[in-house]
């Protein structure tokens, strides 16, 4: 009996199905969420800025191409942005050394392309100027259209006139402020209605086409300026080299002198027509001579330094009627010597040159202006 309950038990359970056991509800894992995808940028959102370009491999540039911008001071980044606005680096680094990046570069050149008005041909001005007066180059295009150039778009801009009101009244606004202060009406006169634009005033005569030119010194000066200066420079470098010939011939001639024997025979002035011996010509003798910059009031004989001289009855060779070589004999030991002045040479040869560069200068203004 004791060995049949529990066998039967065990039978029972057997027979009744095992249910299994699932897990509450309120305990379920929560399901897999899909990662959402990126947000578009709306209009509001700023794009990201592009990554800077560090290396000349990144720039798309052949080596060459690369090495040529390099050697004009460019970076990857400035060089690319350059090469894609359409410039040449010869061409880029002038536009640079302006201040101008590329961007504003290509603005400045394509609103001149754009612009067909005849302002266009005859404004010289460099785009720098315009952009450090405030100028963009839409304001460049509206004074062009407006039949302004830099100068004349400067001064009415300044006066507080705009491309629009300088187009109907810009040119007698550039009389009023190039000719002063409007002329007041004679008296009796009708004065204008508020509101209303002035009268016009009568135009200036214009000069005749054969009236000579204003003889203005700024005028010339900027004219013959540049030459004059090359030219004083040269007639300091001629007079420079001038007196290095003196120093030069000075040491040459105190050579000289000092293998002069003290009884050597004296120096005659040679006869008019030089005695012939066979096919030999008798050698002409001179003087022996000393070469001095200046003057000397009272010259000493070279042979024996006595003071006691006079002129001698030598008549020398003139240039141009200025006497360059005095001629002396000595009354203490009856020798004769000259003394060469190379004051007189050195300002008569600056002389002439100077004539010649202002001769020169005279020529240069008179073409110009003619």
């Amino acid at each position: 009996m004791k060995i049949l309950l529990p066998a039967a038990a065990a039978i029972a359970l057997l027979a009744n199905p095992v249910t299994a056991l699932s897990a509450p509800a309120d305990d379920a894992a929560p399901p897999k969420v899909a990662p959402a995808a990126p947000a578009a940028p709306t209009a509001d959102t700023p794009l990201p800025a592009p990554a800077k370009v560090t290396r000349w491999e990144d720039t798309g540039m052949k080596p060459v191409d690369a090495r040529e911008w390099q050697n004009y001071g460019f970076s990857p980044q400035e060089g690319m942005n350059w090469r894609n606005a359409g410039f040449e680096p010869v061409v880029a680094r002038t536009w640079s050394d302006k201040g101008f990046d590329a961007d504003e570069a290509r603005e400045w050149r394509d609103s001149a392309r754009m612009s067909r008005t005849m302002m266009a041909e005859m404004d010289h001005a460099d785009p720098a100027a315009w952009k450090r007066e405030g100028f963009s180059p839409a304001d460049r295009l509206a004074w062009w259209e407006a039949g302004f150039v830099f100068d004349d778009a400067v001064q009415l801009a300044r006066s507080g006139m705009t491309p629009a009101q300088a187009a109907w009244h810009g040119h007698e606004k550039l009389k009023e402020l190039r000719g002063g202060p409007p002329t007041a009406a004679p008296e009796g006169a009708p004065a204008a209605a508020p509101g209303t634009a002035p009268l016009p005033r009568p135009a200036a005569p214009q000069a005749q086409p054969n009236a000579a030119p204003n003889l203005d010194a700024a005028t010339v000066w900027r004219i013959v300026g540049p030459f004059l200066k090359v030219g004083l420079v040269g007639l300091v470098a001629f007079i420079a080299g001038g007196f290095a010939f003196f120093l030069y011939r000075r040491a040459q001639v105190n050579s000289k002198l000092a293998t002069i024997k003290p009884d050597a025979p004296d120096s005659e002035m040679p006869p008019a027509a030089p005695a012939r011996l066979g096919k030999k010509v008798m050698e002409k003798r001179k003087p022996a001579r000393a070469v001095k910059l200046f003057k000397a009031a009272s010259p000493h004989c070279i042979h024996c330094k006595s003071g006691n001289v006079r002129h001698s009855r030598m008549h020398p060779h003139k240039f141009a009627g200025i006497n360059f070589t005095e001629y002396f004999r000595c009354k203490s030991c009856g020798r004769h010597f000259a003394i060469v002045s190379y004051t007189s040479i050195l300002a008569a040869a600056g002389g002439i040159v100077l004539s010649l560069i202002l001769i020169t200068a005279s020529f240069i203004y008179v073409f110009s202006v003619a």
